[in-house]
């Protein structure tokens, strides 16, 4: 699926990489850690972000770290990937902006993921 409509791109702005990395730089947090029913699990979005993470490597190598290059094509990828979690653009920033409040809570889900990096890398 090739998307090319610039406003698409726009909105998602290639957002994911970014996000992440705010969300590994927030210093403030919320009394409760509690994941609340309406935001992605702690499960969820350690396996969410775990194929974010090979998109995003996958991405790089193809384009020597050229993103513009493949943009429309990576609009289509991410979207899938939202589809396939049942998600829309709106949802998933949502549960961005509560794991963004909680690093704690985000550094437990990014421990996760790179403990299944690591345990697939020795296997």
């Amino acid at each position: 699926m090739k998307v090319t409509n610039t406003d698409t791109m726009k909105k998602y702005g290639f957002v994911l990489l970014p996000v992440i990395l705010l969300l590994c730089g927030v210093l403030s947090s919320c009394n409760s850690d509690e994941v609340p029913p309406d935001v992605m699990s702690e499960e969820r979005m350690a396996s969410f972000l775990q194929e974010a993470y090979l998109i995003e490597g996958f991405y790089a190598v193809e384009t020597g770290f050229h993103y513009d290059t493949l943009q429309p094509e990576m609009i289509g990828t991410y979207d899938s990937l939202l589809s396939r979690y049942g998600l829309n653009r709106e949802t998933f920033e949502h549960s961005v902006d509560w794991y963004t409040a909680h690093p704690e809570v985000y550094q437990r889900v990014h421990d996760t993921v790179l403990a299944r990096f690591e345990r697939e890398a020795a296997q």
